[in-house]
């Protein structure tokens, strides 16, 4: 069983990436920089890592990584700075979402190849009639101003 995550320099995906690698699955990872991993992650003899921009990857390159997965989990997030907030990817989740899931299909995949996404709290499920309180809709059409990083997830969410 091989996963690949994205994002796992992160927080989230860094634990990730440690439990499946605990549990013996074999991992590769996309992270921006080799040196944001820990060194008892780089050196696990279950990793490979991959040195990239998920965004700036080619397509015929991120197919030819997500081959022979078994799963994807995207761990992305927006940077809790002003610049990871406010700036530019303004939808890095929902475009990765978009890339990974083309790249799952264009390797014609004779089994499913599970995707998993982490992704924010606040976000509902709008495949399901979901009941949301008036003080509740309020509350998140303010996040979704204040925090363009949430809509993001919910695009992403959404796809």
């Amino acid at each position: 069983m091989t996963t690949l995550v994205v994002g796992a320099s992160g927080a989230t995906g860094a634990l990730l990436v440690e439990q499946l690698l605990n549990r013996g699955v074999k991992v590769k990872a996309i992270v921006r920089s080799i040196d944001a991993l820990s060194a008892a992650l780089k050196n696990h003899q279950n990793l490979s890592v991959i040195e990239a921009s998920l965004l700036e990857i080619t397509e015929s390159d991120l197919a030819r990584h997500v081959k022979g997965c078994d799963s994807v989990a995207s761990c992305l997030g927006h940077n809790m700075t002003f610049k990871g907030i406010y700036g530019q990817p303004r939808r890095l989740v929902t475009e990765a979402t978009q890339r990974l899931c083309h790249a799952v299909r264009a390797n014609k995949p004779e089994n499913s190849v599970r995707f998993v996404l982490m992704n924010t709290t606040g976000n509902s499920n709008r495949d399901i009639p979901e009941q949301i309180s008036f003080a509740q809709s309020c509350v998140m059409a303010l996040i979704r101003l204040l925090l363009p990083p949430h809509v993001d997830n919910e695009w992403a969410g959404d796809d």
